[in-house]
């Protein structure tokens, strides 16, 4: 199964079931039938059966009882007569249960009172406490009111206001006039709404496609941390909406750090390709060639470290489990700041026809750089695999590859000195960059990252070019072996 606008191939697909828009779950997600509910029907008799089960199982029987009787609401339907059976049972169960009591203790759930007695007696005595605190003593309550209140024409009176606070879900390259205009918009909708109240709406912004635009009541104050904008709106004393940004910073760090997190799970995803799984450790992408599949583990860019934990501890750099089901869940930064990071594979697009690379992850542009080509269009399409990371890499003849190169099979992606070349067909077949850029490149772009090449096609024509990537470049780097002395490349140059 390939998603709508989805790239790659991912091997959980096959055992995933689409619920909502771009939600996708797993039958054997323990919350998967509470999720069914959720995005997909709320009156689904199989779902509240299976979760009315989950709950008997655990002992809660009112909440088993409530699901069952949900069951019952939609007639006909398989799950109807065992619905119905299990509430009898439950029935059954209290019934007889509370007799085992009633013999146990017997006169021990007896009231000592009618109840009818009780409300009775709990009323005339507050009605004497009344009686005694209005008449009896030096000042009687009604006496101190009327010294105390002001009866004047004209006071002002103060209200006091309850805040409601909302959570709305913003795009991260909505600009901030789109930002002012959704949130004004929208808080005045919520003011008809409910009329008296003050309007709270933090604006978080999300990579997930299943919230982007959508407002809901808040129900988690952490999301307020990590909120870009805050708007506030009460009628009864202020006409104006009033708007203030909160994280000027935001932009900044959240591309970079969806970046730095792909980097690491698109390596991660190629070895696990070459050896069957993943690596218990992330040392084992930092080695020499062959297997260097990366440079150096990048810095997460909200805390600006790049230190590894083997669990979330909120303390900056990175999380990596390497015996977690997805990329996403393996490797994600260790930062309360950074929010939901979905993993988007690093990938090369070329287009033929500008002379143009383009080295992408979502929505975000890493490098744009001019490339040289094969003559007479020696370059051959299709989609590569980037199989060799070389620095200074040897050839049949000397410097023919310039200072590095990334090898797709039979040809490569790499630097030369002859920089009239770039912007022009007069290679072999291979892609050529000067060797600023492709040493530019070479460093965020693993081993395994997909090279796509295309006669004129831009796939990320609407991505986000990204600055400052040289902040994800640590400041000690391992030392790698990646310039082999006895290998001897055979691109087509």
């Amino acid at each position: 199964m390939i998603r709508r606008n989805q790239r790659f191939r991912n091997h959980l697909d096959d055992n995933l079931i689409h619920l909502h828009k771009n939600f996708f779950v797993s039958p054997s997600d323990p919350q998967y039938y509470e999720k069914v509910i959720r995005y997909l029907d709320a009156n689904s008799p199989e779902a509240h059966f299976k979760i009315g089960q989950k709950f008997q199982l655990k002992g809660n029987v009112k909440r088993a009882v409530f699901h069952y009787k949900e069951v019952l609401r939609t007639y006909p339907s398989p799950f109807y007569s065992a619905a119905n059976r299990a509430i009898q049972h439950l029935d059954q169960q209290q019934a007889a249960h509370a007799a085992s009591l009633q013999q146990a203790f017997p006169g021990k759930n007896k009231p000592l009172l009618p109840p009818f007695l009780k409300t009775l007696l709990l009323v005339l005595l507050v009605l004497n406490l009344l009686l005694v605190l209005l008449f009896v003593g030096d000042s009687p309550i009604y006496k101190t009111i009327s010294k105390m209140k002001v009866w004047g024409v004209g006071s002002d009176i103060t209200y006091e206001t309850v805040d409601v606070p909302f959570v709305m879900y913003l795009a991260p390259d909505t600009k901030n006039e789109e930002i002012e205009n959704a949130l004004h918009k929208q808080a005045l909708v919520l003011a008809d709404e409910m009329p008296n109240r003050s309007i709270l709406i933090y604006g978080v912004v999300s990579l997930d496609n299943t919230n982007k635009g959508k407002t809901m009541l808040l129900t988690n104050d952490a999301l307020t941390k990590s909120a870009i904008v805050v708007a506030q709106y009460y009628p009864a004393s202020d006409n104006s909406v009033r708007i203030r940004f909160l994280n000027s910073e935001y932009d900044k760090h959240q591309p970079l750090s969806a970046i730095g997190a792909n980097l690491v799970r698109t390596a991660l995803e190629g070895y696990k390709k070459d050896h069957g799984n993943a690596p218990e450790s992330l040392d084992s992408l930092l080695q020499d060639y062959p297997n260097n599949y990366l440079s150096f583990i990048p810095n997460e860019a909200e805390t600006g470290s790049n230190e590894v934990s083997a669990a979330y501890n909120g303390r900056g750099g990175w999380v990596y489990d390497g015996k977690a089901v997805d990329p996403e869940q393996m490797f994600y930064a260790n930062a309360s700041g950074v929010g939901r990071i979905p993993y988007e594979p690093v990938h090369i697009e070329i287009n033929k026809a500008e002379h143009h690379l383009k080295l992408v992850s979502g929505d975000y542009v890493i490098w744009d750089k001019e490339i040289g080509l094969g003559a007479n269009g020696g370059t051959p399409q299709g989609d590569f695999i980037v199989l060799d990371r070389v620095q200074q890499p040897k050839g049949s003849h000397v410097l023919s590859y310039g200072d590095a190169g990334l090898g797709l099979g039979s040809i490569a992606l790499h630097g030369t000195y002859d920089e009239s070349s770039i912007g022009t067909d007069k290679s072999l077949g291979c892609v050529r960059l000067s060797n600023e850029d492709v040493q530019q490149l070479f460093p965020f772009v693993p081993k395994g990252t997909e090279v796509q090449i295309e006669a004129a096609k831009w796939n990320s024509a609407a991505a986000v070019p990204v600055e400052h990537t040289e902040t994800l470049i640590p400041a000690k780097q391992p030392a790698l072996d990646q310039s082999p002395e006895k290998v001897i490349f055979h691109w087509l140059g």
